[in-house]
């Protein structure tokens, strides 16, 4: 999930009182009335209701709906129509452009479960399989039950190769990893057998444990533990591959390459000897792998907007800035924004957690950040190209003046000044705004 952590940089900054006057009522200044006007005359309205939206609704995507990975944002990890738009762009890109791959920011063991599902066709077995093996609360919605209903409903009747798949690209959990390695390699043959039962009964304990007990020598030589392992599976490749088959010894060599990515994600940020992003830097990795395995099929990326962003933070940057740099003018985003309106989120006070439950932001955005122009077209809810607004000169010098726009992750503290940092226009190709949240439906 996005951390809280992360928003330790953000700058603290005062909320206008609510507001509802129409915005030729606002009484703007002349500057902000003409980024108001250019944003009206851009924007592509949109229904309010994401799920409603006809194809032709979404030709403003088709432009970029060639692209190896579409890569779709939120601001909340709770909002409704965040969750319901992510569900309706994915069904217009695998009905209008051949899009096969949906990989979202969740664990990668546990999207194995449901993706087998999904490969079935069998809807029946999608609310009991989100309950029962998703960590996240924040994916455990009807909203994304929906969507993967759908995906099952479509693959019903298909062939191998026309059929959609869900897929995880988080490395945070080592619940599943570990067993499902020892289960295959137990299929099959191979000498060494007890030897990598030791290293994978290891590595579940570690995660276990939450790798309290290493030091930084002894981690080390657990994850050379690892890599020896990989390095057992490719030596014995032929024998796993004629005992089970090419695709599933690729998988399985990933599902060890994933539990080395949560050791070190786990334990670099328990003991803080890191710049390095790893958890960013190994979701694009595993998203690229993803084009690899599936021999090139496009992907549809679900995540947060800091996480889809092309943007530089630690050594690696986030997850998008690591993937514009590997797959060029292949990688586009959309993030995603909103201004009032209630949403799932974790409450804080202070620095403790009390609990989640649907959070109302009922103030106004803060004045001259990108939620408040927003705001104040008077659209419930639109699609607008940044590059479009970036080529107006009275945008390219907010942006160069460092506008703010709102955002938070699974946690909130009730203060929506502490959510606002500076927008950069390369962020995201493209932003789908509503005006209104609605909390996310979690399931029972």
């Amino acid at each position: 999930m996005y951390q809280i952590g992360f928003f330790l940089f953000l700058i603290l900054s005062l909320i206008l009182p609510s507001c509802t006057e129409k915005p030729e009522e606002l009484n703007l200044d002349q500057e902000t009335e003409a980024l108001v006007s250019i944003l009206q005359d851009e924007l592509v309205p949109l229904d309010t209701d994401p799920l409603s939206w006809e194809d032709q609704d979404l030709r403003w995507l088709d432009p970029i709906a060639g692209k190896s990975v579409v890569a779709l944002g939120e601001s909340t990890h709770g909002t409704a129509e965040f969750f319901d738009a992510k569900h309706r762009i994915f069904r217009y890109l695998v009905e209008n452009h051949g899009y096969k791959i949906f990989a979202i920011e969740a664990d990668f063991g546990e999207s194995l479960f449901i993706d087998e599902a999904v490969q079935k066709g069998n809807t029946a077995e999608i609310e009991e399989l989100m309950k029962s093996k998703m960590h996240f609360w924040t994916w455990r919605t009807q909203e994304v039950k929906d969507l993967l209903e759908w995906m099952c409903t479509y693959n019903q009747g298909k062939s191998e190769e026309e059929k959609v798949h869900y897929m995880g690209v988080d490395c945070q959990f080592n619940t599943y990893h570990p067993n499902m390695v020892m289960d295959y390699l137990r299929s099959t043959s191979i000498p060494f057998q007890a030897y990598a039962d030791s290293i994978l009964s290891e590595a579940e304990i570690a995660y276990v444990q939450n790798f309290g007990s290493f030091s930084s020598e002894s981690f080390s030589t657990y994850l050379g533990k690892l890599e020896a392992l990989q390095d057992s599976m490719a030596l014995y490749k032929d024998i796993l591959v004629g005992a089970t088959s090419e695709k599933e010894y690729q998988l399985q060599a990933r599902i060890v390459e994933v539990t080395r990515q949560v050791s070190e994600v786990r334990y670099y940020s328990l003991t803080q000897q890191s710049s390095i992003n790893y958890r960013d830097k190994y979701m694009a990795e595993n998203t690229s792998w993803l084009l690899d395995y599936y021999e090139g099929e496009k992907i549809v990326l679900w995540a947060h907007n800091m996480h889809i962003a092309n943007l530089e933070y630690g050594v690696t940057g986030m997850m998008g800035n690591y993937l514009s740099y590997s797959l060029g003018d292949q990688y586009a985003t959309i993030g995603f924004l909103f201004s009032q309106g209630t949403f799932t989120a974790v409450s804080m006070d202070g620095e403790n957690y009390t609990g989640m439950e649907t959070q109302t932001l009922d103030t106004a955005p803060k004045e001259n950040s990108l939620n408040a122009i927003m705001h104040y077209t008077g659209e419930p809810a639109f699609s607008i190209e940044i590059e479009a607004l970036h080529n107006y000169l009275g945008w390219f010098n907010a942006f160069e003046q460092g506008m703010e726009y709102f955002q938070m992750g699974s946690v909130y503290n009730k203060r929506p000044g502490d959510y606002y940092t500076v927008f950069d226009p390369d962020y995201f190709h493209y932003m789908i705004y509503f005006d209104k949240s609605t909390a996310s439906e979690l399931l029972k």
